[in-house]
């Protein structure tokens, strides 16, 4: 298992530190569950005396979640940015309206 979380912490370092694409880390830090895990992974990492890097200080359900982020922003760039602006301005994300299945038959 240990192998695997390492894999799974260069996998993110890779897609989000290494990337050229602003855009995409802009998109992955400002997502409120890579907030929400990095705030705490950063105070582990102060108490430790700098030791390492945040990520060694996450679990492995926490080191999953960000390496799915990962993916999901790096291969998704201007989805995630979208969503960026519209959280830097406030602007509420648009609701996908699903349709009732009689009302998809008849078009309506």
């Amino acid at each position: 298992m240990g192998e695997d979380v390492s894999v799974l912490k260069s996998e993110i370092v890779k897609l989000i530190d290494e990337s050229r694409d602003v855009e995409v880390k802009m998109a992955f830090y400002s997502d409120e569950r890579v907030q929400s895990i990095m705030d705490r992974l950063n105070k582990e990492w102060e108490r430790n005396g700098y030791k390492g890097i945040p990520l060694d200080y996450a679990t492995v359900d926490e080191i999953k979640m960000l390496n799915a982020l990962a993916k999901y922003y790096s291969t998704h760039p201007s989805n995630a940015y979208r969503n960026f602006m519209r959280n830097a301005y406030g602007i509420p994300s648009p609701k996908i309206e699903k349709k009732s299945w009689w009302r998809r038959l008849l078009g309506l």
